[in-house]
């Protein structure tokens, strides 16, 4: 019995040695005569058969026959041959590929990957300064909306150079105001220029908001719709601008040409359009807040203009008011009446 605490790699020496001088030989036979527990001495042997000196050998009482050190380093050295010869091959297949990748398609190019960026205009001299840039960068169309309160005149008068220097360019110009600001002086003198040079310009009932679009890359929306002295957003690119210049398009087809507004409403028998606007949004549980700043007018007027409909259509609430005017075919659909009998 050898007695101490061999590591595994001197019982793994030791074990060879004994199978050398044995010839036949066990497991427990070894760990006895090894002094190692059994499940060491199978450690022992999986490892003398990884480096090749024990082989599988059903005839032997171990299951394994002995071979000798130099017939086990010849092995491995032809092992580590067809190792390298296939890790060689496998190399000359890469640079193969490669080569092919080079020569026929490095000249190969996708369309022009859309790309999506948004500016931070947080002050109204970003904004300013950003207007500049975007006369300058115009190509082909500006749209312009012109949501919520009336801007102040250096504001239209600045942008009203703007436009005419890019229509003077061959850029066209579209521009949409509300109903409610066709009766400022301020506005209808703007309106009159822009139209005059050459300007496409509708006024409509309610307007989400305040925009602007450059071609179909570049665009200005409020961080808050609701309120535009929180500052802009700049979007640049081809992945928003689209889904932008079509909300501007459906409410462009549905406004009317500058001076045809004038007769909207004039029936006492029908409502104005900002009037069916309103009893639109009203219908569509939208706050007063938001109906008054879509249709350019204060809260006040607001409310008067809602407490005149309500006695002019003899009702009470704002929804019953909705349920007659469709009624009436006042509103042209059957929407709302239908919500009401649900």
């Amino acid at each position: 019995m050898v007695r101490g605490n061999p590591t595994p790699e001197e019982l793994q020496q030791r074990l060879y040695e004994l199978a050398l001088q044995q010839g036949s030989w066990t497991t427990r036979q070894a760990a006895a005569l090894l002094g190692a527990a059994e499940e060491e001495i199978e450690e022992a042997t999986d490892g003398l058969e990884n480096v090749g000196l024990l082989r599988p050998s059903p005839r032997k009482s171990s299951g394994y026959a002995v071979v000798a050190p130099e017939v086990a380093l010849s092995r491995l050295f032809a092992q580590e041959g067809h190792q390298i010869a296939r890790h060689q091959e496998q190399l000359a297949h890469t640079r193969e590929a490669m080569i092919s990748v080079a020569r026929d398609y490095l000249g190969v190019r996708s369309s022009p990957a859309r790309t999506l960026a948004i500016e931070a205009l947080p002050t109204a001299e970003h904004e300013e300064s950003f207007l500049d840039r975007a006369a300058d960068v115009a190509r082909q169309e500006v749209w312009l909306m012109h949501g919520g309160p009336t801007s102040s005149a250096e504001f239209l008068d600045e942008m009203l150079l703007r436009c005419l220097g890019m229509l003077s360019s061959g850029v066209a110009v579209r521009a949409l105001f509300l109903h409610q600001q066709a009766g400022d002086r301020l506005v209808s003198g703007h309106v009159k220029e822009l139209a005059h040079a050459g300007a496409q310009v509708r006024f409509a009932s309610h307007l989400p908001q305040r925009m602007l679009i450059i071609d179909w890359d570049l665009a200005l929306v409020p961080v808050d719709p609701e309120n535009s002295t929180q500052g802009f957003w700049a979007v640049h690119g081809t992945e928003l601008v689209p889904a932008l210049r079509a909300a501007y398009d459906h409410c462009w087809m549905a406004a009317s040409a500058a001076g045809a507004h004038a007769a909207e409403g004039a029936s006492s028998q029908r409502l104005s359009a900002v009037e069916e606007a309103v009893i639109r949004m009203l219908a569509e549980g939208m706050k007063d807040e938001t109906i008054a700043r879509r249709v350019g007018v204060s809260p006040r007027t607001l409310s008067r203009l809602i407490s005149t409909l309500l006695d002019r259509l003899g009702v009470q609430t704002r929804f019953q008011a909705a349920l007659e005017l469709s009624r009436r075919g006042w509103l042209g659909d059957d929407d709302l009446a239908q919500e009401g009998a649900a």
